[in-house]
């Protein structure tokens, strides 16, 4: 079976090269792409997966849709894209399955899942051990985050969601009135009948005649999943829904992205990392990009590190630190000390100040008010030093973060992949390993790509090489 895939976002001309070179079919292709590939717009098709960004950070990328095609799709990029965080919720949006309430807890009625204990969010009535189905309506992607769920089960098609409750909704991008009046009326006998009816994006230009024999189909199938869950087991999940991934891509991710871009419409060094922040520097991006067909790459790359690096001293650098589970942890902020080009690659150093007693994580040394944290940083370098120094400028130790090239962008983040284990030097040159337990245990997990561990244990052998004077313990 050849997939059909809708991809948005700012990586669609890469994403959109990567599948259609590997055969899957693209449709409701933007005009832009259409022509820069040379294929078939197919606007009106619907999709099996849609690829787009992530509304809390669109320079990750997201991937819905139905799950088989979503975990082939998936498992593509990912073995495609080198250094890439995929985090895959164990269940998806609209899965379904029978459970009980456990408890009632700050007003929230609370149902045991397979991820947990979680809040049912329109039981009217709730009665610890009372037994009911439920279906996803927001599932977590990231550690931390609480999923949701509904007593009111739905299933999911191409151009529908179907459930129960006589109401009639459509999505932001059905705009075609025609389209919303045929499909009112379309919509009516299952209305009064008790269905509710969302109708997704893509019914604006499909097939009238499409539409109907799948909205048929949908009530269909919910009427089945209904009986089937009756008769399941507790939190055995009888309705799969759409399947969703969150794919979070390195600064090596957004290089090789910007290199398939590259073969088929002028790119500039840095394309990918620069549309990530957003705002008013993706007119600057477009600019850049008409100025990569004309101007050599080595000198168009120069002049933005060069640019970068006169504009960072003016601002107050924040580091950005993404977990392996797709948290995120600020570290705070501090002043540049120095700016500068160190082989081809911009490095900073960046000063802060510490302004509160306490023990050096992973170090053990005392903080006191008055000491300075000096953090260096270098793209295309695998690990930042955090550098710690007490008021009368005696080095107390250092913490070697092991992480994936970092990003030095021009609103003053610096934002890396964390990679879990850490490398600490004592003032007597004394090095050791932290948080190898956390290490291993993503890579028991399978959260830890194989390129990853490669990276991270050639890092170490040229840190503990290069750096410890003695090596004590692991």
């Amino acid at each position: 079976m050849v997939y059909k895939v809708r991809v948005r976002g700012i990586y669609s001309t890469a994403i959109s090269k990567i599948l259609y070179d590997r055969g899957l079919m693209l449709v409701d292709v933007s005009e832009t792409i259409a022509k820069r590939l040379g294929i078939n717009s197919l606007r009106g098709e619907a999709a099996d997966v849609t690829i787009k960004s992530d509304d809390s950070d669109p320079s990750n990328i997201l991937v819905i849709g139905f799950p088989k095609a979503v975990r082939y799709v998936v498992n593509m990029l990912t073995s495609t894209i080198p250094y890439m965080i995929t985090l895959v919720p164990s269940i998806g949006l609209y899965s379904t399955f029978k459970t009980h309430v456990i408890d009632k807890r700050d007003g929230e009625c609370l149902v045991e899942t397979p991820v947990g204990p979680a809040q049912v969010v329109d039981l009217n009535e709730c009665v610890k051990g009372m037994e009911l189905p439920v279906t996803s309506i927001k599932v977590p992607l990231r550690r931390g985050e609480r999923p949701l769920f509904s007593s009111r089960l739905r299933v999911v098609g191409y151009y529908a969601i179907v459930g129960r409750g006589s109401r009639l909704t459509f999505s932001n991008h059905v705009r075609n009135k025609n389209r919303i009046s045929e499909l009112v009326a379309l919509s009516s006998s299952y209305i009064r009948r008790g269905y509710s009816i969302h109708w997704r994006s893509n019914v604006d230009e499909a097939d009238l005649n499409e539409v109907l024999k799948e909205l048929s189909s949908l009530v269909e199938l919910l009427n089945n999943v209904e009986k089937s869950v009756a008769s399941s087991k507790a939190l055995e999940v009888v309705y799969e829904g759409e399947a969703i991934a969150l794919l979070i891509p390195s600064s090596i991710s957004k290089a090789y992205l910007d290199s398939v871009r590259a073969s088929i419409a002028p790119t500039t060094p840095y394309h990918h990392q620069l549309k990530g922040v957003g705002g008013g520097l993706s007119d600057v991006v477009d600019l850049l990009d008409i100025l990569s067909a004309w101007v050599g790459r080595d000198a168009l790359s120069r002049s933005i590190k060069e640019w970068l690096i006169s504009k960072l001293p003016e601002l107050e650098v924040s580091f950005k630190h993404l977990k392996l589970d797709g948290t995120t942890i600020n570290l705070g902020s501090g002043k540049v000390r120095a700016a500068y080009l160190d082989g081809g690659d911009v490095c900073i150093e960046v000063e802060r100040d510490v302004r509160s007693r306490g023990v050096y994580d992973g170090i053990g040394t005392h903080k006191e008010v008055g000491d300075k944290i000096i953090s260096k940083v270098c793209e295309n370098r695998w690990w930042i030093t955090h550098t710690y120094i007490s008021p009368s400028n005696i080095v107390k130790g250092e913490y070697i973060n092991i992480n994936a090239p970092p990003e030095v962008l021009p609103d003053g983040v610096i934002k890396y992949v964390d990679l879990g284990v850490d490398l600490v030097k004592s003032s007597n040159g004394a090095c050791r390993l932290i948080d190898v337990g956390e290490f291993r245990s993503l890579i028991i997990d399978g959260i830890v790509r194989e390129d990853f561990i490669n990276a991270v244990l050639n890092t170490l052998n040229t840190l503990i090489d290069s750096l410890c004077v003695l090596k004590s313990g692991t």
